[in-house]
């Protein structure tokens, strides 16, 4: 009992040792940099409109039926205010009002619609959460100069939450590609490298067989022990330079937005003000004449937080079945590029009344990007068939009842059918 409690102590006063705030402030920059790029890029490349303003219907998660998107101007006017919020973050000015809009706004533009769910967007939105608690802007920052606190030392749980939050994402991707597909099928990298030979210099070697299963190894080795090399201040250098390489290589082939860009920068938190003395040996050190009392009540959340980010990415094994399949549990689980999967669905529609039965196509009314993620993820397959059941009675009065075939192939298989009942819509 004595020696549990000794643990708790000693892990404590770790959780509250006095920091250099650097590895933290770099990393607020970095994102504010960004995050500033990754909303202007949005508006350079007109997903405003298609995205948010084009389609007629949304696909809402659950809870958050009631987020729709704002009209016209006022939706552009927000990105436009998100990206700006970003630069405030960058700069470090007004920085809890920024980091709590920035969190607010960008949140909400992930929860309009699911067709568009990414696993970095959403890792974005944890980052922006946790720097609402950080003091983030305490050091490098226009807030600190009037205050003189710019080299005033933090609590090392302010930093470490962060890389904590960066090896999750790592490590659970690396748990995702334990599977049959990825590791003996070397699948989809297989499918994705035969289209990519004609890629200059590198695409010559995508045409041999054994490329998929070097590519499908190397990645789920390096997603399990990345975090570990980053934390090890030993192997720091070499870690990052991996990541370097690791993310440069996804984006020429696999071309995935802002994600390698962002898990680089994000990188960076690992790195403290000795290591970047080995690069910059002028950077002087910081005094510790400043420290807020320690509230380790702090601990009991940390712990509630970090305990979700766990169960979450395992919550699949609750479900049966193949999650690739059925998809339960594959969102905000990290399960990040494990599979290639497109799918066809076509829904019957009749009129419990007058017995008239037609066929409806999800084309009829999405856009061709929401067809595309409804074609092949069960839960918006039956939340379309449901907004048509409602529909139809809204226009008409009358009742009617829904079923669905719904083709899929999973990995280059041949296309699974699955048909959903009447029930299924209920």
């Amino acid at each position: 009992m004595q020696k549990g409690s000794d643990r708790l102590s000693k892990w404590s006063d770790l959780l509250f040792q006095k920091v250099d705030p650097l590895p933290l402030s770099l990393f607020r920059i970095t994102f504010g940099i960004l995050l500033f790029i990754s909303q202007v890029r949005f508006l350079a490349e007109g997903w405003v409109e298609s995205l948010y303003l084009e389609p007629t219907y949304h696909f809402t998660y659950p809870g958050f039926h009631w987020v729709r998107p704002l009209p016209g101007i006022w939706m552009y006017s927000l990105v436009i205010g998100t990206a700006a919020l970003a630069v405030f973050i960058a700069l470090g000015l007004f920085y809890r009002i920024a980091i709590i809009g920035f969190f607010l706004s960008f949140t909400y533009l992930e929860l309009i619609d699911k067709s568009w769910y990414l696993n970095h967007y959403y890792f974005v939105s944890l980052i922006a959460f946790l720097l609402v608690f950080l003091p983030a802007n305490q050091s490098m920052s226009i807030d600190s100069l009037p205050l003189k606190q710019s080299d005033s030392r933090i609590a090392r749980w302010s930093i470490l939450c962060i890389q904590c939050q960066v090896a999750t994402v790592y490590f659970f991707a690396g748990i995702a590609k334990i599977k049959y597909d990825w590791l003996i099928l070397a699948q989809p990298m297989d499918i994705w490298l035969n289209a990519r030979t004609h890629i200059p210099v590198i695409g010559s070697l995508f045409s041999f067989d054994v490329t998929p299963y070097i590519f499908s190894w190397a990645g789920m080795i390096y997603d399990l022990t990345i975090p570990f090399f980053l934390f090890w201040r030993r192997t720091r250098f070499l870690a990052f330079f991996a990541v370097v390489v690791f993310h440069v290589l996804t984006h020429i082939l696999f071309n995935i937005g802002m994600f390698p860009w962002i898990m680089i920068g994000s990188a960076l938190i690992f790195f403290d003000r000795l290591d970047w003395k080995k690069i910059f040996p002028g950077i002087q050190d910081v005094s510790s004449s400043f420290l807020l009392k320690p509230k380790r009540w702090i601990q009991i959340p940390l712990a509630g937080y970090f305990a979700l980010q766990f169960f979450l990415p395992l919550r699949h094994h609750l479900f049966e079945g193949n999650v690739l399949e059925n998809e339960k549990g594959f969102r905000f689980a990290w399960h990040v590029m494990v599979m290639e999967k497109n799918g066809h669905v076509e829904y019957q529609l009749t009129d419990e009344v007058t017995g008239k039965t037609w066929s409806r196509y999800p084309s009829e009314e999405l856009t061709l990007g929401q067809e595309k993620q409804m074609s092949f993820q069960r839960d918006m397959l039956i939340q379309y068939g449901k907004h048509l059941k409602k529909e139809y009675y809204q226009q008409t009065g009358n009742e009617c009842s829904i079923t669905a075939k719904n083709w899929t192939a999973l990995n280059g298989r041949p296309s699974k059918i699955t048909v959903y009942s009447a029930k299924d819509f209920n």
